[in-house]
């Protein structure tokens, strides 16, 4: 199995759980990815994978030298490039990478497996459409791929075609016909849903029979509804705002938005109860609509009597799109908003059980697992209708299980947070029955059951294509 990418989004997550549902079944997973920073940081891929067989390709030292003011992309074993134009990073969007900068992202990957992988495996997995595709050719020629796009790569594929974007960068055409053949190669390529399903249709020659739908599970055992305490939820949040801040302004480092026993004072009412906590999570790209978020929830406390609290967790340090939500924050003079930064994955589970209510108004959001990592959690979402939670948020209209809002409409969202955050009942009500459609129809045992059924079909498949001549004895290793 493959991540291009150094751990940091949903698709690393994705990675994660379903190595580990796959372990001690007839496919024995082995994970290679893209990996940043000293053993205990997040993003290193032998802490993030901890448990699952992985290697990790090492990008510290091509981030140190774009640190130095040198191109990350120039290294022998070069960062790797992004979906998403996000300016003055060092991860910079492939679109705007040279035929060179290919070869070397190819050419370190290739000299990588060959030097790490134990032996050819069966099937080879990879996360998103990647240069890991041409280096996957080189080394273990006629080897089934099974490609697992996360929405992110559609999305820009389909800002090369919106006629608004068309030639924005210099190298779109190059890696737009790149990722069309690495798709037309794959034996099969997986999409999380029905509206990534329609994306990839429109964007990717890939014949409807290759084409499998397999939803993303959520870890019911770490994300389940657990009852917490005043005490115990203000003993967390002085935990991540007092004693432990990670939250970060533009150009800080973690820790860098700092807040003092005082600044808690906002999590508390009147009668010296718990105020509600409305929480979002994710990173601070363009889609999230973070932005939309923090002023629909300034104008619903200066319009009402509602009291909430915003608690933004996650924004990978120095990576933001867009006003960073910090100067938003600023700019409006929003009070009641606190960045808890970068957490584990783990602690975004603490964290969803000392809140109320999930929102993130993300215009298409390729699938929303953290969304359904709310919902199991007992905590009911605000979600825009589009995208991926579509597909599990207010499926019964009598019996919702969140709320829906229009695309970047802000009365729309503030009308949403003041029904959620005052109506205890119906917050409550709909949480439990977010909990429960979750346990009933989303688990990683049965996601890693359907990507079974694809490495058998696909290995079954190129057993039979093949000439009647001895073939080199292979692993069982996905």
């Amino acid at each position: 199995m493959g991540l291009y990418f150094f751990p940091r989004g949903g698709s690393a997550q994705v990675a994660r759980y379903l190595c580990r549902a796959l372990r001690g079944s007839r496919w024995e997973p082995m994970m290679f990815s893209g990996s940043i920073g000293a053993p205990a940081d997040t993003s290193n891929a032998d802490r993030f994978f901890s448990g699952i067989r992985c290697e990790g390709l090492d990008y510290t030292p091509a981030r140190s030298r774009w640190l130095q003011g040198d191109d990350s992309m120039t290294a022998p074993v070069p960062i790797s490039a992004s979906y998403e134009d996000k300016g003055d990073v060092a991860d910079r969007i492939f679109l705007d990478l040279d035929d060179a900068a290919f070869e070397r992202q190819v050419d370190s990957w290739t000299r990588f497996l060959m030097d790490r992988a134990p032996a050819a495996p069966r099937v080879v997995h990879l996360h998103h459409l990647t240069p890991m595709h041409e280096a996957v050719r080189a080394v273990w020629p006629g080897v089934p791929v099974v490609t697992h796009l996360h929405g992110t790569e559609l999305k820009m594929l389909a800002s090369v075609d919106d006629n608004s974007q068309h030639g924005t960068w210099a190298w779109e055409r190059e890696w737009v016909e790149r990722m069309r053949g690495w798709a037309a190669h794959s034996e099969r390529v997986v999409v999380v849903g029905d509206h990534d399903l329609q994306m990839l249709q429109q964007v990717l020659p890939v014949e409807p029979s290759r084409i499998t739908v397999i939803a993303n599970g959520v870890d019911t055992d770490v994300f389940s509804p657990r009852v917490r305490s005043f005490a115990e939820r203000l003993d967390l949040w002085k935990r991540w705002f007092v004693d432990e801040p990670r939250g970060w302004t533009p150009g800080g480092p973690a820790g860098s938005i700092r807040y003092d026993l005082g600044d808690l004072s906002a999590f508390v009412d009147d009668a010296g109860g718990s105020v509600p906590v409305v929480l979002f999570a994710g990173r601070f790209m363009r889609f999230k609509r973070l932005q939309l978020l923090i002023e629909a929830h300034q104008a619903m406390r200066s319009t009402s009597s509602c009291r909430a609290v915003l608690v933004i967790v996650g924004g990978f340090p120095a990576e933001w799109e867009d006003e960073h939500p910090y100067d938003t924050v600023q700019r409006l003079g929003a009070e009641g908003v606190f960045f808890a930064g970068w957490r584990d994955h783990d602690e975004l589970s603490q964290a969803l059980n000392c809140s109320d209510v999930f929102a993130a108004p993300s215009i298409d959001e390729p699938f929303g697992l953290v969304f359904l990592e709310a919902m199991a959690s007992g905590i009911p979402p605000i979600a825009t209708g589009t995208g991926g939670p579509l597909s599990f948020i207010n499926l019964d209209a009598d019996h919702p299980t969140g709320w829906l809002v229009p695309p970047d409409d802000r009365a729309a969202l503030t009308r949403a947070l003041v029904e959620a955050v005052s109506d205890h009942d119906e917050r409550k009500a709909r949480g439990a029955r977010a909990a429960h459609l979750v346990r009933e129809h989303y688990s990683w045992v049965s996601s890693a059951e359907a990507f079974a059924r694809v490495y058998d079909a696909v290995t079954d498949k190129t057993t039979r294509s093949r000439s009647t001549k001895p073939e080199p004895s292979t692993s069982g290793v996905a």
